[in-house]
């Protein structure tokens, strides 16, 4: 099982809600094959760029089943599978597993704060239970709890836990994990530009992102994203970083995908609102976005991302 390798840029997908507040199938498949033209190593569903708690199981069915026919072998593909209890998320991802996603992701319980040996309980089960690759999602600030590297150690023994993926605030938690498991284990990292974690964890051996940039700049992130070999790669990625700071900045100005799916509009990919309660990004920081994708040069007619969502 784990012979899956999940490196370079992870773009997580937005789920398009139609006016009716509707998922739209037909521009989720855009998105992927948006990600499939620009050379992202892999996408993820249902994370929390897609609003995945606000979704009904039946809505969670027919985006993976829809968003794998797009993908059609052409893109790996990441499922989010957590839910409220154990035996729904093992359900989760027996589903993602038989539908013919690569692998699953996997957060630590929300709300509930279990322990640390509660929570390699509940990722061993599942990983015996579902019988498909796990990424841990280590996700502190929407779960109320973290998992030790201590404990991300002891779960990257299983044979199908396959990496992380670090979305705390602490970049020392995730070089412990790869000093804890001597850089035999794949580290990725979110792209919020307040944890400041993509150039330490690339720089410490880390094997990329899963991110929200890489749904507005995919070709930009994939390059960022890959692994160090030498120095070449250390001036690529600071020089990618630094450019698109100011855009990191904005897509976390507001909750995710707030911003990312105002962004994902001006660029005219029609992926609707957000699902309430959350609201529309406000008007100061429609504004900057739009003055951010402007000076990037993303909403330039003869941009790649212009280029694409305006074809018939």
């Amino acid at each position: 099982m784990k012979s899956f390798s999940v490196e370079g840029s992870w773009p997580a997908l937005v789920t398009p809600f139609t006016e009716n507040d509707e998922s739209n199938l037909g521009a989720l498949g855009k998105l992927v094959d948006f990600h499939v033209e620009n050379r992202s190593d892999g996408i993820l569903l249902l994370g929390s760029t897609a609003e995945a708690t606000l979704l009904t199981n039946e809505e969670r069915a027919r985006i993976i089943d829809s968003a794998l026919e797009a993908a059609n072998g052409r893109i790996s593909v990441m499922c989010g599978v957590s839910a409220a209890t154990t035996k729904e998320t093992i359900q989760n991802a027996k589903y993602a597993r038989d539908a013919g996603a690569d692998c699953g992701l996997l957060v630590q319980p929300a709300y509930i704060k279990p322990a640390q040996e509660a929570i390699y309980g509940y990722f061993k089960e599942v990983a015996e239970r579902a019988n498909l690759s796990l990424v841990i999602y280590n996700n502190p600030p929407r779960t109320g709890v973290n998992i030790e590297a201590e404990t991300v150690a002891r779960l990257a023994r299983l044979d199908n836990i396959v990496a992380l993926k670090e979305a705390g605030p602490d970049p020392y938690q995730a070089l412990r994990v790869m000093e804890l498991t001597r850089g035999r284990f794949n580290v990725l990292c979110c792209d919020c530009p307040f944890y400041a974690l993509i150039l330490p964890v690339l720089a410490g051996g880390g094997k990329g992102t899963s991110n929200v940039s890489g749904s507005i700049v995919p070709r930009e992130m994939a390059e960022m994203s890959k692994p160090w070999e030498d120095y070449g790669d250390v001036l690529r990625s600071r020089k990618l970083y630094f450019r698109l700071l100011p855009l990191m900045r904005m897509l976390y100005a507001e909750t995710n995908p707030v911003p990312l799916k105002a962004a994902l509009n001006m660029m005219g990919a029609k992926v609707g609102r957000p699902r309430k309660p959350l609201t529309k990004l406000s008007e100061a920081n429609t504004k900057t976005l739009r003055l951010t994708l402007e000076r990037l040069g993303i909403l330039d007619e003869g941009s790649y991302q212009r280029e694409f969502f305006s074809r018939k």
